[in-house]
């Protein structure tokens, strides 16, 4: 396996020592920690309808606990943070990340017009197909943002919704050239890889097709999900003639051969 970098994990359910030592023990060289923007105390506002997944933290303290564990480990930890896009308060979730010395920043929709994709909601399938499309309306504004490195999972509409529509491989390429066109990444996520890897394999067609950056990040919130799909991802990539992983330095642009 050569891809030997993770960037999407997650520490409030662990911590970043067990993370990093989850990384070593499975030969990653590079360890992308992404916490969740809603997890931390100064964004909580404008994302408390968004379920925690462990104990509140601080910017501060969380910049402080990846830039300790790095050192302590002597082990290259980026520090990421995965950050919603919401329309109508990205304003105020942006200005919380100012000033911090952020290495990447994944921009995830987890919101679509108050649908979540923990839900269980039953829906037909025109309102099925509805999502899809609203979902991907999202995701290419948040490519245009400015705000992201790169976008994750944005397959995921697939986890409670099977209604996938017609259209899905047209919307794919648009979101796919788009992001090259901006030079922003897409996520080749592990969970979706575990749950739902033929519509992961259209996304990587549609980003084959247009030169697309591909980050590559298994989504980790338990220390057995680092790197998560890895080997499976790089057959993936290798069969569709992607050569490169994208990675990140205080918002610069590193990309590696596989």
């Amino acid at each position: 396996m050569t891809i030997d970098t993770d960037f999407h994990s997650h520490i409030a359910g662990s911590s970043a020592l067990q993370m990093v030592q989850s990384a070593q023990k499975k030969g990653i060289s590079i360890l992308g920690i992404s916490e969740h923007i809603f997890q931390m105390n100064e964004a909580r506002v404008p994302l408390e309808h968004m379920e925690l997944e462990g104990p509140i933290l601080s910017f501060s303290s969380y910049i402080k606990t990846v830039h300790t564990i790095a050192q302590d480990m002597q082990f290259d930890v980026r520090l990421g943070l995965e950050v919603d896009f919401l329309p109508e308060k990205n304003d105020l979730i942006q200005a919380s990340l100012q000033g911090c010395p952020w290495d990447f920043l994944i921009g995830s929709v987890h919101d679509v017009d108050g649908y979540l994709f923990k839900m269980n909601d039953t829906m037909t399938q025109a309102q099925g197909e509805a999502l899809w499309l609203r979902y991907f309306e999202l995701l290419r504004s948040a490519v245009q943002s400015g705000y992201f490195d790169v976008i994750s999972h944005p397959v995921r509409m697939r986890s409670k919704n099977s209604y996938l529509p017609p259209t899905l491989d047209d919307e794919l390429e648009h979101l796919a050239a788009l992001a090259t066109s901006h030079n922003v990444a897409l996520e080749v996520n592990g969970y979706d890889m575990v749950a739902y890897p033929n519509v992961v394999r259209r996304l990587v067609k549609a980003c084959a097709l247009h030169q697309t950056p591909i980050s590559v990040g298994s989504d980790a919130h338990r220390i057995r999900q680092v790197a998560q799909s890895h080997q499976p991802t790089e057959v993936l990539l290798r069969e569709a003639g992607i050569s490169k992983v994208r990675i990140w330095k205080q918002r610069v642009v590193e990309e590696y051969e596989i």
